[in-house]
């Protein structure tokens, strides 16, 4: 994993911040078996501290005192921070006593967690790492180099970030949706607007039957007039299904995996949707698999590309009350197609998302 938070639209099969980080189980100092995802610490945010050089100058070891003297300000924002080396026990143990450390480190002499992480080979110039995770064990950033200090309040503002996101909150009546935040990237987002953009053949269609699906082979848009207000590409560029495939073939499937114990390993053309304020965008309230070319639908998957530019044009399912989605650039919101749900009318600017429906057992 490189140090950064965004990546071009052109490749997708490195790790990356956004992914799960796959778990692993490594002996801490004492020689005691630690995991980030163990029931006490899992539902909460991570630092993952790795040293990534020789630290023959002291530079990792001054970045945990570093980290030490933050330890409050940590235990504030409910992380848990830990340190991974590839070091031995004995060394780790030393490490912790030396300067008094209030946290684990963990040897990993196989480099098993370095390579879940992406750091293997390390990456140039950054003699320390740190992983911000989220409270599903995702990647928010990796925080290169070796300013001694600068992961410290870095990551504490990503952690606050983190604390307003996931902040709870009472609810009422709640529709049995999954939303997960960065599943696409802000370039990724930009990119795919620029190609809703470009030039391409336009079909009309009723809402459920459009002549454009069997005629053209490129990207093609669909208009639909009739039911709801919405212009949609279709995307059939190679390059742009493999990249998409890559990236939410990693960040969506496992989550419907964990939460509906089902498996979602096909999907249908991705869409790209432009909701247009200045002719009142919007989808009335619909089911997406309601006819015998629908039926095998399982899961309507939607990414909003623009949070930032548009005023109304909230997802709302009033089977299950009146509340309204609205959910940042680069998040997904996956539902079952069976749920009725609508777009409600874009107020101003232009709202996009990418969607596709899923299917499979």
């Amino acid at each position: 994993m490189q140090p950064t938070d965004q990546m071009p639209l052109g490749t997708a099969t490195q790790l990356e911040c956004g992914d799960r980080i796959a778990s692993f189980i490594l002996p801490d100092q004492d020689g005691a078996p630690a995991t980030p995802v163990a029931d006490e610490v899992a539902g909460k945010p991570t630092l993952l501290v790795f040293d990534c050089g020789t630290d023959d100058d002291g530079v990792y070891a001054r970045e945990l005192t570093a980290l030490r003297d933050h330890a409050e300000a940590f235990k504030e924002s409910g992380a848990t921070v830990f340190a991974i080396t590839r070091r031995s026990i004995a060394d780790n143990r030393h490490l912790h006593a030396t300067h008094d450390l209030p946290f684990q480190v963990l040897s990993d002499a196989d480099g098993k967690a370095f390579k879940a992480c992406g750091l293997d080979p390390t990456p140039p110039g950054c003699p320390v790492v740190t992983l911000v995770v989220d409270p599903n064990f995702r990647a928010v950033r990796a925080i290169g180099g070796g300013d001694a200090g600068s992961h410290a309040s870095r990551a504490l503002t990503d952690l606050v970030r983190l604390g307003n996101e996931y902040r709870g909150a009472q609810i009422g009546a709640h529709p049995p949706v999954l939303v997960l935040p960065r599943a696409l990237t802000l370039a990724d987002c930009a990119r795919l607007i620029e190609i809703w953009h470009q030039p391409a053949p336009t079909w009309q269609t009723d809402g459920m039957h459009c002549e454009g699906y069997a005629v053209e082979t490129g990207n093609f848009k669909v208009r639909n007039e009739s039911y709801g207000l919405v212009l949609q590409l279709v995307v059939r560029d190679a390059q742009v299904q493999k990249y998409l495939d890559a990236k939410l073939g990693r960040r969506i499937m496992p989550e419907i995996r964990k939460a509906f114990q089902t498996t979602a390993s096909q999907r249908e053309e991705y869409r790209i949707a432009g909701y247009d304020a200045a002719e009142g965008g919007y989808l009335p309230a619909h089911r997406d698999n309601p006819t015998p070319e629908t039926q095998q639908r399982r899961f309507t998957m939607s990414v909003t590309l623009n949070a930032e530019d548009f005023t109304g044009g909230a997802l709302r399912f009033p089977e299950y009350g009146g509340q309204e989605y609205l959910v940042p650039t680069g998040a997904a919101i996956v539902w079952s197609c069976s749920l009725l749900h609508e777009v409600l009318p874009v107020l101003s600017g232009h709202r996009f998302i990418l969607g596709t429906h899923l299917f499979g057992t």
